[in-house]
């Protein structure tokens, strides 16, 4: 059987078609023989993610993205669908990644796997989430960089502003005399120095018997520690003593007995009373003077003639009328002129 030239050419063409459909998908990376499972993420945005972009898991190639549109159900997402052809069981909480592939900009999803029993489906929307591109990282990393560099160019506009004031002449002079001044500063404490190594040289013997006396104290105040704390705990007790003693109430006491102390002083001062009669009143004072001279000639002539008023008389005879001889009144006289000069 003759096969016709139009059947050969059709023939040829399908298998070209075929080959070309085959080799397309092959380099998209499309395997038309596998039935590939289909996840879907939606995202605010894609960062230049394209179609045939891969689906990463762990470093290992997966699937690959199969078209980018907008969401029909959120309004300014884009939703994400990705093919996934390898046999991975992949948990219901695992995260889509959108994240750089290299340096010149290029984007992959990865796969994220969660911690959930319950595995995803078919058709079942991941959790969306965007890693920071090679942008934004470097925007955060230069950020710091940038406010250090303007806060040195500050700082050096600061510097050349001090340099300027300083190459100043009236700047130069004032810095010539503060030189001077420390300059001066440094020559007196350098004579001070002198003056106490020489001092400390000469009272040396002084100090180390200084030193010797403050080690003789402590080895005193050592040895005699319990005695010490006999004489602290003494005076603890003594605190406590009065401090539990009614000392406000004995001072209360005291100006009591001062106040009223006081008022007879002032009755005694003002003449009230014999006492202040007798204190204030001179006429008193001299009549019980001359009592008393008189009661000391009275004691002295009872010493003297007792049988003037004591008579003994063993008949019943009297004396009356017994008058002082001159001798006797002599010597009375005597003798109180005597207690007079004492």
């Amino acid at each position: 059987m003759k096969i016709r030239r139009e059947t050969k050419i059709g023939i040829v063409v399908v298998m070209a078609a075929a080959l070309i459909y085959f080799g397309l998908n092959f380099l998209k990376g499309i395997n038309i023989f596998n039935t590939p499972t289909i996840y879907y993420g939606v995202y605010e945005k894609v960062n230049g993610l394209q179609t045939s972009n891969p689906v990463i898991l762990n470093g290992y190639k997966i699937g690959q993205v199969k078209s980018i549109e907008m969401s029909k159900t959120q309004r300014g997402r884009l939703t994400v669908e990705m093919l996934i052809y390898e046999d991975v069981d992949i948990p219901k909480d695992s995260k889509a990644v959108l994240r750089s592939a290299d340096l010149l900009g290029s984007m992959q999803v990865q796969i994220q796997l969660g911690r959930s029993i319950e595995l995803a489906q078919t058709g079942d929307t991941l959790t969306p989430d965007i890693e920071a591109d090679l942008v934004d990282e470097v925007n955060a990393q230069i950020a710091p960089i940038k406010r250090k560099a303007e806060g040195l160019i500050s700082s050096v506009d600061s510097v050349i502003r001090v340099i300027e004031a300083i190459l100043n002449t009236d700047s130069q002079q004032n810095l010539i005399e503060s030189f001077t001044g420390i300059n001066n500063a440094i020559a007196s404490l350098q004579r001070t120095a002198f003056q106490v190594d020489t001092l400390v040289r000469e009272e040396r013997q002084r100090i180390s018997a200084i030193f010797v006396n403050v080690q003789n104290l402590t080895e005193v105040l050592s040895k005699n520690g319990d005695q010490l704390d006999n004489i602290i705990k003494n005076f603890s007790q003594i605190s406590d003593t009065l401090a539990k003693a009614n000392i406000a109430q004995t001072i209360v006491n005291a100006n009591a007995a001062l106040a009223d102390v006081s008022k007879v002083v002032e009755k005694i001062n003002s003449g009230e009373g014999s006492l202040g009669m007798l204190i204030n009143n001179p006429e008193m004072y001299n009549r019980l003077e001359a009592a008393s001279k008189n009661l000391d000639l009275l004691t002295e002539d009872i010493r003297i003639n007792p049988n003037r008023y004591v008579h003994f008389s063993v008949f019943g005879r009297k004396n009356k009328n017994v008058e002082l001889s001159e001798a006797e009144l002599k010597e009375l006289k005597e003798y109180v002129n005597s207690q007079e000069g004492e």
